[in-house]
């Protein structure tokens, strides 16, 4: 018990993460095999007894816990190359297939497949509403990181190439599927600035949350670092395409200190205002995001407030 208890103290102490009392509520016993029987069993009678008797032990659906294991494990959905958004299918890239599909959209769906997710979106779960959480952001600003925490996946320990194009994960809920879209970070030194759009436009278009994680300082110019936004907002009309758009814009800045909050947050404020004035009517945040901006000074990672955000962030 002792040693649980050290383990404990030193998780919390190295992480920094607000467990509460989960941890330290967990209870340990030792007892010999033949009591351990016994209690198992239900009942005291001899370990040795044949009688049958029901065991007092936790059940679980195993259908539930293969789809839990599975949706651990992220799907490549699409990539871009040669300035074309490239959809793929069962998360593998098919010159053959990309050549059959042409540019006939009801047949691009149907020729779409999410490989292990298939059967969850078919039938399995199928009665659920799905509700897409995204994460794009600048190059190395750990995008999938925050992803992570909010909805319970495994970007980067999935030992694949998670940073390039788009890959998804899911985290079915007692209410919900929650889809989650983790996508190459723009301005990369590998992509173009039309295959910069083509990921902006196919994040926004899907996602009813959307993650922006970035570096800012005070003075920084915020024009270049939206112009994929931007130029994506020319590309489609969302009046003319009501099902889509409908998503909110979260700004995360990201290791911010407690006496530099709220300047960032009303700097960066102040900057959004100018881009929506001179862009008028044709500014991205007005077209894609109707207006749904949350900009958010997040805590250095090794403090309990880095880890107090999310449940607030889940919210939206």
């Amino acid at each position: 018990m002792r040693h649980l208890a050290d383990m404990i103290f030193t998780f919390e102490r190295v992480t920094k993460k607000p467990t509460g009392d989960v941890l330290k509520s967990i209870k340990v016993s030792a007892s010999s095999f033949v009591v351990f029987a016994a209690k198992l069993c239900g009942s005291g009678e001899h370990a040795n007894s044949t009688r049958s008797r029901s065991w007092n032990i936790s059940a679980y659906r195993a259908g539930e816990w293969v789809v839990e294991f599975l949706c651990l494990i992220p799907i490549h959905l699409a990539l871009t190359k040669d300035n074309r958004f490239i959809p793929l299918k069962n998360g593998v890239y098919s010159p053959d297939l990309e050549k059959s599909l042409g540019a006939d959209v009801n047949h691009i769906v149907d020729s779409l497949s999410f490989g292990w997710y298939e059967s969850l979106f078919q039938s399995y779960m199928a009665f659920k509403p799905i509700k897409v959480v995204s994460s794009t952001g600048e190059w190395s600003v750990g995008i999938f990181f925050a992803l992570n925490h909010l909805a319970d996946t495994s970007f980067a320990g999935s030992a694949m190439r998670t940073m390039e194009g788009a890959w998804m994960s899911v985290t079915p809920t007692k209410d919900a599927l929650i889809v989650a879209l983790d996508f190459e970070g723009v301005h990369s030194i590998e992509r173009s600035a039309q295959e910069d759009t083509l990921l902006v436009l196919f994040n926004t278009a899907v996602s009813n949350l959307v993650l922006f994680r970035n570096n800012f300082a005070l003075g920084r110019d915020i024009t270049g670092l939206f112009q994929s936004f931007q130029s994506s907002s020319a590309v489609l009309d969302p009046k003319a395409n009501p099902p889509l758009f409908q998503l909110t814009l979260a700004i995360i800045i990201k290791d911010v200190v407690d006496s530099d909050k709220v300047e960032i947050a009303r700097e960066f404020s102040l900057k959004f205002h100018r881009v929506v004035e001179d862009g008028q009517e044709a500014n991205f945040i007005s077209r894609l995001h109707a207006g749904k901006l949350s900009i958010i000074p997040w805590p250095v990672i090794e403090s309990k407030e880095f880890y107090k955000l999310f449940p607030a962030l889940k919210l939206r």
